[in-house]
């Protein structure tokens, strides 16, 4: 049984608050929820009335789940269409149950501020005589101009009536809170923001995943008007993504001036000691709805910025909302032998109460595999694509709708009472036909596909496969048909590329290639290639008889070699003996190499695989050979590879391959590829159509791969043998053509490369 090595971390749900526009009793909900939620500050508001900027929070705050924060048409609608975000809990509400019933008393069925406050009462509270902290339950009245601004920066707990648990109560015994009352003909005290407040306690022992980016996550003020709903909604958020901010209405100068001068004193200070690190310029962010705000001259002074808070700086390119969770923990996992092979593993220590009775509340178990040891056809590192979480509910966990992909793993929603974890690894093949479904294309294994992998099987795997990199080792297999046999000697210098004149192998550029381990060889040669291919039974030994009756030859593979053969033309028996002396081996291919279909292109396709493994080193899935089909667009062709690669900024690269060994890429090859990479959604993948083959393209290819580019981002990657045998992919061509890296780490690296190597060549001086 192996071990699998996995990064362990408890965080809250983070949940998308769904409500309508300009209903600020909606929003007043959303925010008095958030406050009995531990992590309940970093929930955002999605108003679903304008249906792309609600997509565009959805995606970028990674939500979930979606919680309907009334019963409306719209909201229902809205929520219907993104199921793979849907409610993952048994119970449909929040808070589930009525005080007046004892025997049956309410519980919330996510994690809530309990277990922050009991934590906060151990660390600050409990047996000392005056508490290390000041916790304060801030209250106002509700006509209060600012009551809105309070209630999203302090927090405030819900009325009795609405969430019959008395939150309040908790709070004052537990910490000691006292409560003050902020009187509208007063200003506000600049020591409010250092009190333990409601909205502060949802934060307790929560980390950031990473800065939100400059000048984006920079701390500041947010300038707007007090009732203005939209304003509201976009310092809410702004927040959530875990963007210091203090509201400021200028119509309520003479209340906020006080805290205003105290906020930005601290955040001066603040930066100043940050500078060169957190905030590099070291300005503060003025944020405003629009930039058509009028923005006090005193406020935007010449050390600070101005941002603008309108629905473009949720695209995914500007604020990136941090996700925030407990201590990280490493675990070993005991992986099952079957297939497909199953992580079983002990959660760690909890930072939170595991107390039988709250065992209705519910939190995220985000769980990264540090290295993937399952084999190339299973995977326990499933790909960022949240469309996917119910295949991953189903197939890596054991319930459709617990699932949430993440960038670096998938997090399971559980219990807090959950002690231990069965995850199963996911087949590939059966993956990547998935992400094709979600794009309405049908994706099927291929027979050329099928050999392919049995190929690198019997290889033992991709690494299996560089011997394939050596040019003399495709001869020797184009060489000799199945039925052809050929001695060792023979093929030593077909695999050398012996010079005809001289007799000496043209081998030096493959002597650094290391096809298995062994210590003592510094150089390896063609005689060592040779081997290897029989150890992996590329070959296999056998002896030619002549049938001493009808004098026709044929051969034996050795394991069927006895005193005696038989002629297998006219069945004479006679003795082997008699025909051994000086006789030499002969070899033949065998197995998938003894077909007559050159393994139906599988060499190019291992080769390439290799080669991006070898660049990427790690979470690169693949499957070979399928056959892609779907009615709008029209589409009926197969491709020879597919690869799924994590990309930058939680983006997945798709490639879609035509691989050749010597044979032409046809304009047809690139225009039935092309059909498929349109088809496909952007805001979810980069996709990169890839041409590879096993020789030089000639000045046709390249301009028919070149017609594939399209306007937007390079999407085309060529490779020949000059990429495809080195150890670094563009160590050759680097050496001919003005490039800007030799090295490629990801596959926009690979596209970029193509246009400098083969689309806008620039030739180095001397070439």
């Amino acid at each position: 049984m192996d071990m699998l090595n996995l990064y362990i971390t408890y965080r809250p749900l983070r949940i998308g608050w769904c409500v309508r526009s300009n209903n600020i009793d909606d929003l007043r909900k959303a925010i008095f929820l958030s406050n009995i939620l531990w992590g309940g500050r970093f929930n955002p508001v999605v108003p679903v009335d304008n249906e792309a900027l609600a997509l565009q929070l959805v995606n970028v705050f990674r939500i979930d789940a979606l919680y309907p924060i009334r019963d409306d048409p719209e909201i229902n609608d809205f929520v219907g269409k993104l199921q793979y975000r849907q409610w993952p809990i048994i119970h449909r509400s929040i808070v589930v149950g009525d005080s007046r019933y004892l025997q049956h008393p309410p519980f919330v069925t996510v994690l809530d501020i309990y277990h922050a406050l009991v934590g906060l009462h151990e660390e600050y509270v409990k047996d000392l005589t005056q508490p290390k902290l000041s916790a304060c339950l801030y209250s106002w009245e509700e006509t209060d101009p600012l009551n809105d601004v309070f209630l999203a920066t302090f927090g405030a707990y819900p009325p009795i009536t609405d969430v019959p648990i008395d939150y309040s109560g908790m709070m004052k015994k537990a910490l000691a809170a006292q409560e003050v009352t902020i009187t509208r003909d007063s200003a506000v005290p600049p020591e409010t923001l250092q009190k333990m407040y409601p909205s502060k306690i949802t934060e307790y022992l929560l980390k950031k995943s990473a800065h939100s980016g400059w000048p984006w996550g920079c701390p500041g003020l947010y300038m707007g008007d007090s009732h203005d709903y939209e304003d509201l909604v976009a310092y809410w958020n702004l927040r959530a993504a875990s963007i210091d901010l203090l509201f400021y209405d200028p119509s309520q100068k003479a209340r906020l001036d006080p805290l205003k001068n105290a906020w930005l004193g601290r955040l001066t200070e603040w930066i100043s000691k940050s500078s060169g690190r957190r905030f590099p310029e070291n300005r503060i962010a003025i944020w405003s709805k629009d930039r058509n705000s009028l923005i006090p001259s005193d406020i935007l002074s010449q050390n600070r910025m101005r941002c603008t808070a309108d629905e473009h700086i949720w695209n995914a390119l500007n604020i990136t909302p941090q996700i925030v969770h407990f201590k990280e923990h490493s675990v070993l996992a005991s992986v099952t032998d079957d297939y497909p092979p199953r992580a079983i593993f002990q959660l760690p220590e909890k930072p939170f109460l595991d107390d039988p009775q709250l065992m209705h509340q519910h939190l995220v178990v985000s769980v990264h595999a540090l290295v993937d040891i399952s084999s190339e056809l299973a995977t326990f590192s499933p790909p960022f694509i949240p469309e996917l979480n119910e295949h991953y509910g189903r197939k890596f966990y054991y319930s459709y709708n617990q699932a949430r992909a993440e960038p670096s793993g998938v997090g399971i929603i559980t219990s807090t009472t959950t002690n231990n974890l069965t995850l199963r690894a996911l087949d590939v093949q059966e993956l990547i036909q998935k992400i094709f479904s979600t794009s309405g294309i049908e994706a099927k294994p291929s027979q050329a596909g099928r050999v392919t992998s049995r190929l690198i099987q019997q290889m033992g795997g991709l690494q299996g496969c560089r011997v394939f990199k050596i040019a003399g080792v495709r001869r020797l297999i184009e060489k000799y048909k199945p039925n052809q046999s050929f001695t060792k000697s023979a093929a030593i210098q077909i695999i050398g590329q012996n010079d005809p004149t001289t007799g000496h192998p043209n081998y030096a550029r493959y002597e650094s290639l290391c096809l298995e381990y062994n210590p003592r060889l510094r150089k390896w040669k063609p005689e060592h290639a040779f081997l290897y291919l029989l150890k992996k039974r590329v070959f296999m030994v056998g002896l030619e008889f002549r049938c001493p009756q009808c004098e026709l030859e044929f051969w034996r593979v050795l394991d069927d070699v006895g005193s005696e053969a038989k002629c297998e033309y006219c069945g004479t028996q006679f003795e082997v003996a008699t025909q051994l002396k000086d006789h030499d081996w002969a070899y033949r291919r065998s197995g998938l190499f003894g077909r007559e279909d050159n393994q139906e292109g599988g060499l190019a396709v291992s080769v390439v695989l290799q080669q991006i493994d070898t660049a990427f080193t790690r979470d690169m899935l693949f499957t070979t050979g399928m056959e892609l089909s779907a009615v709008s667009p029209q589409i009926n062709c197969e491709t020879d590879l597919v690869i799924v690669h994590p990309e930058r900024e939680g983006r997945i690269g798709l490639v879609i391959s035509e691989c050749k060994t010597r044979g032409k890429i046809e304009a047809a090859d690139v225009q039935n590829l092309t059909r498929v990479v349109d088809a496909l959604p952007r805001n979810r993948f980069d996709v990169f159509l890839m041409f590879a083959k096993l020789a030089p393209f000639s000045a046709e290819e390249i301009a028919t791969c070149k017609m594939a580019q399209g306007d937007g981002e390079p999407r085309v990657i060529m490779l020949s043998e000059r990429e495809l045998e080195p150890y670094f992919m563009y160590e050759l061509a680097e050496h001919e053509f003005v490039m800007r890296r030799s090295h490629a780490l990801s596959l926009e690296d690979m596209a970029e490369a193509t246009i400098e190597v083969y689309f806008n060549p620039v030739l180095k001086t001397g070439n």
